[in-house]
């Protein structure tokens, strides 16, 4: 379990160590996020870091991330793919929706049958807003569609 922990923060490490400087650090903010976990009978709280990579087409946004879920005897570390729509029309700025899927490597280490791991496939919506000093706080709502967390609610800031 405490090796799966440690692998997660060299990722965040790596992820922060190769974060652009200067004018292009604004290219892919970076953001914390936590919230609940519930899967099965499992119940969690995670935590985690993510990244807007930006538009790959218009409206539409590569923000991975990675989340460490603490809980019921389990440790979970999950590698998000998030592939978001933004949406402006349903809602005015500062405030936007989105919505989209996620493909997820998630490493299980539970207290019985040591760990595994699963590729997952969820979907999300979620609600961000704009703030005054150029950061975004975002809500989002995560529902597992294949070999991921049933349901995950989640709260986040951008930093950069």
């Amino acid at each position: 379990m405490t090796r799966k922990i440690a692998c997660a923060l060299v990722v965040l490490a790596v992820a922060l160590a190769g974060r652009p400087t200067g004018a292009r650090a604004l290219d892919h903010p970076l953001g914390v996020r936590a919230g609940y976990t519930s899967w099965g009978s499992i119940n969690q709280f995670h935590f985690g870091i993510h990244s807007d990579w930006g538009e790959l087409a218009p409206d539409i946004a590569l923000v991975p991330g990675v989340e460490v879920g603490l809980g019921d005897d389990f440790t979970v570390v999950t590698f998000n793919g998030d592939l978001i729509y933004r949406s402006a029309e349903l809602v005015s700025r500062p405030w936007e929706m989105y919505g989209g899927g996620s493909l997820s490597f998630n490493v299980v280490d539970g207290p019985v049958g040591g760990t595994g791991t699963d590729l997952g496939l969820s979907g999300l919506l979620g609600l961000s807003r704009q703030l005054d000093n150029g950061h975004t706080a975002l809500g989002e709502i995560r529902l597992g569609l294949v070999d991921s967390p049933d349901f995950k609610l989640t709260l986040g800031y951008s930093l950069f």
